[in-house]
This record gives C-alpha cells, structure tokens and sequence, in this order.
C-alpha cells in the first residue's frame, strides 16, 4: 500500500516539473515626463520693456555717438551668452528678435504687442538672465574712431546716465577712458593709436569686464584710457568690437 503511494506521489512531482511554466510579465516602465521649455522659460513683460525704450528715447536725441538696447544680463559671469534669441508672443504676435553677441536687442515698437500685453521670451530656463537696459557707444562701421569723439562719447554716455536716474551712483565720477570690447575666443584683436605724426601702437589688452556691471563675465579688452595717450591721435580697429564700453574713474 505504501509503495503505491509512494509511486503515485512521485509521478504528480514528475508531472509538476514537466508542466510549463507561466510567462513572466515585465513591469511596466514608468511614464516620461517631458518638460515644455516655454513654459519654463525666462520672460519679461514687453509693456514694461516698451516703455523703457520710449523713456531712453529722449536722452539720445542730442547724444549721437551713444545707443540705447534691451540687455539680457546673466545673473552670473559663468552663464554663456551664446544663442541667446528673444520671441515677442501674445495673442497673434510671435516676432523673433535678433540678439547681439553681448545679449543686446533693439526691441521693436508693436502697438498689437502692447495692446495684448505680450512677453518676451527668452530661449534660457529661469533663474539665470534679467532684462534690463544698456547705454553704449556706438560702434563705427568703419573702425576709426578720432581721440576727440571718444572722448565727447564717454562724455555723453555718463551725462546720460545722470540724466536719466544714476546721479547718485555716478556721484564724484569722471570719464576716464573706453573699453573696446572683445570675445575671450577667437584670434588676439588689433586695437591701435596713431599719432598726429602718424606713430602706431597697440593698446594694451586684458581680461575684463565689458560694462559696469561685474556679472557679465570676462571678455578682451583694450583698454583706452585718455590720460595715457594724447589728445589729438585716432583709434582703430583692425577687428570690429562687439562693443564700446566707458571706464569712468
């Protein structure tokens, strides 16, 4: 009796192992998440940008030899200002801005922005840029710039700085030079002074920073301070300058 049992027991196990077994499911992966980059993006009010414009506007008129710009400004020297690119969007306006390689725009005057208070969104994530505006000289397309019309330049750029509310900031300042402003990348610019005898040198260039303030990263700079050089010589360039900036002392 036990015997045949003993072989009906074994012949379930037999059967047990020989059964197929069940296929094993995956688990299912977890969904992705994609991020929309325009929602995340940085962004500033085109009303409040339009107004500065218009509130530059006066103190350019008899200033000729300095421009006003939107800036985008890195909150940070480390963050890259390379591909910057600005989009106006509203209800029926979509009007990409060109961005110059210092993050400055000429923002154009659209009364349909205005009116459907559109945004200008940047093509970076938040938290790293600001929109703010940016006197500068302006730049020759020539590349010669006589010593007297720098000097009349810087000379403006501050009177309008003054005039438009840094009296206080500015408070005991003097133009003392200009900044012609250059890429840390790519070849050594050529920045010269020429005499009225017709002697050449080369200005003295350096890492620096391009503008006041100290979060837009280094750039070249050659240096023209006017105390070192005399009053009567020119200022070329033999490389175009991404910018004219002022040294005030």
């Amino acid at each position: 009796m036990f015997a045949g049992l003993a072989l009906a027991v074994a012949a379930l196990l037999v059967q047990a192992r020989a059964a197929p077994q069940p296929e094993q499911v995956p688990e299912p992966e977890p969904p992705k998440v994609f991020v929309n980059a325009a929602r995340d993006s940085e962004w500033h009010s085109y009303r409040r940008a339009y107004q500065a414009a218009r509130f530059f506007e006066p103190y350019l008129r008899t200033r000729p030899l300095i421009q006003a710009h939107m800036q985008i400004r890195p909150l940070r020297p480390d963050v890259p200002m390379e591909g910057l690119r600005v989009q106006i969007v509203g209800e029926t306006t979509n009007v990409e801005i060109a961005v110059d390689e210092i993050g400055r725009a000429v923002l154009p005057m659209l009364k349909t922005a205005f009116d459907e208070d559109a945004v200008l969104r940047l093509n970076r994530q938040k938290g790293h840029y600001a929109f703010s505006g940016r006197y500068s000289i302006r730049e020759k397309a020539d590349g010669i710039y006589p010593s007297a019309e720098l000097r009349a330049a810087c000379a403006q750029l501050i009177d309008a700085q003054r005039v438009s509310g840094y009296r206080f900031r500015l408070l005991g300042k003097h133009c003392a030079g200009v900044k012609f402003v250059y890429r840390l990348s790519g070849g050594p610019p050529r920045v010269l002074h020429r005499d009225a005898a017709g002697t050449e040198r080369l200005l003295p260039m350096s890492e620096g920073q391009p503008f006041e303030n100290n979060t837009m990263g280094r750039y070249k700079v050659a240096l023209y301070r006017f105390a070192d050089w005399p009053a009567d010589g020119v200022v070329f360039t033999e490389t175009k300058p991404v910018a004219l900036g002022t040294l005030y002392e």
